[in-house]
């Protein structure tokens, strides 16, 4: 069917009001919980072929992280979608003040290569809860995945109300008038300069752990991974040391492409080759690159100055600069001047006052005190960026925020009483005497300081 009928049809369903019944959003969201776990081993055989992505990451951060949202969403729906009662002044009280979230219409999806099923399907739980009718479009990288997803895709959910598309530039660009684009809800250009600043105050060894897997995971391709480790010089040699020892203890003393995974495709390989070979820095673990199998090893490069090319972008690979910082002010300035506006930020350090002080000291989307990537586990965490990482969120309430419209209703008394105070506003009114009522009784006084 073309684009254009499809729109057509989802948008009549919309008019329809269908999808607003709250029973009937719940049914369709237990419908895509059984589509991920009645073909989680489909799911996970195309995420590998797609991107080499290990079967325990498949699990962990595709497949359950969708399927536990979904019930979460069951679990909290309701409440999320009562009416918000407004705390306002006097005398508007009386008016009934609400907040209602009603669906903003046809939404379209742009879905992510990256994590095929988590990043595409997450936002679109949000446009099912929400009540709106919406449009999928997988990411053309991972084709094993969309092509899963477009398959299975009428077979558990309403089709007037709910399609999958696999498609170029048309695809993309319909619905034009009444589409939002959640995914990217963040940028590219700066989303994933992520910083993970390691203080004297940390424990040192867990944090070198916790990074070097964080920065390997899925090959480096995720978002909020950390980009680069500012390390306080009291404690660079210990951490570096410990990275040593980890990278032999994950790989057996050599990583190979089944346990890391795969770059996406050959653009992507290139682009991080030309950075690797870009840097001015000392690899001291790893550096081996296959473009046949797109296989880049862990790779952590130390020496590193603020102008090199790994620290000019995103690597979105298994690359990660090490960095030393005189102290922890000078760390903050580093991460400032490296990672400006970064999607996530994570502070080592058993000093919680300290950790806690540079993460409101560095504007960023997200952050994890002494972890990686941990802000994202829990469920209603909302997910986004911000400033040049991006805007928006999604996940759990966000979600239902993100797409819903907030609209504010009141109902104003019909009683004499009430009548007669709103005289004021009619034009028969006398205007000297409206307005010394006005200054007397409307004006709300200063509070106390």
């Amino acid at each position: 069917m073309e684009i254009d009928s499809i729109v057509a049809e989802l948008r009549q369903t919309f008019d329809s009001g269908k999808t607003r019944p709250i029973a009937w959003r719940k049914e369709q969201l237990r419908n895509l919980y059984n589509l991920i776990i009645d073909n989680r081993d489909r799911f996970t055989e195309a995420i590998f072929k797609d991107v080499g992505k290990p079967a325990v990451q498949v699990e962990v951060f595709e497949t359950l992280c969708v399927a536990n949202e979904i019930v979460h969403f069951l679990q909290n729906l309701d409440d999320w979608l009562k009416d918000e009662v407004v705390q306002t002044m006097p005398p508007f009280e009386n008016w009934s003040p609400i907040i209602r979230k009603q669906p903003k219409g046809l939404v379209l999806v742009l879905g992510t290569w990256n994590y095929p099923l988590t990043l595409t399907l997450l936002p679109f739980i949000g446009v099912i809860a929400a009540g709106n009718t919406g449009i999928l479009r997988p990411s053309e990288f991972a084709p094993a995945t969309a092509d899963l997803l477009v398959e299975l895709f009428p077979k558990y959910l309403d089709t007037t109300s709910y399609r999958c598309v696999i498609g170029g530039r048309e695809a993309a660009e319909a619905p034009p008038q009444t589409s939002i684009r959640p995914h990217p809800l963040h940028g590219r250009s700066q989303s994933g300069r992520n910083a993970a600043i390691v203080s004297d105050k940390a424990n040192v060894r867990l944090a070198a752990k916790r990074i070097l897997w964080g920065k390997a995971a899925a090959a480096g391709q995720t978002c909020f991974a950390p980009n680069v480790a500012i390390v306080h010089e009291a404690v660079y040699d210990e951490f570096v040391g410990a990275l040593k020892d980890y990278y032999t203890e994950f790989y057996k003393g050599k990583a190979e492409l089944p346990s890391v995974g795969h770059i996406v495709n050959a653009a992507q390989f290139s682009r991080v080759q030309s950075l690797f070979s870009s840097t001015k820095g000392k690899v001291i673990l790893g550096g081996e690159l296959n473009s046949t199998t797109r296989f880049i090893e862990p790779t952590i490069i130390t020496d590193v100055n603020l102008d090199d090319a790994l620290l000019q972008a995103e690597v979105f690979g298994p690359i990660l600069p090490v960095i030393k910082a005189k102290d922890i002010e000078h760390a903050q300035t580093l991460a400032r001047e490296i990672t400006p506006e970064a999607l996530g930020l994570y502070v080592f350090s058993e000093d919680l006052d300290e950790a806690n002080k540079v993460i409101n000291a560095l504007p960023n989307g997200s952050a994890s005190i002494n972890d990686v990537m941990g802000q994202i586990a829990p469920t209603s965490m909302p997910f986004g960026g911000f400033g040049s990482s991006g805007f928006g969120a999604y996940r759990g309430k966000a979600s239902i925020d993100t797409f819903s419209h907030k609209q504010s209703i009141v109902t104003v008394p019909t009683v004499p009483e009430f009548e007669n105070m709103l005289e004021w506003r009619y034009p028969y009114a006398d205007q000297e005497k409206t307005v010394e009522f006005i200054r007397a009784n409307m004006l709300a006084p200063l509070p106390p300081q």
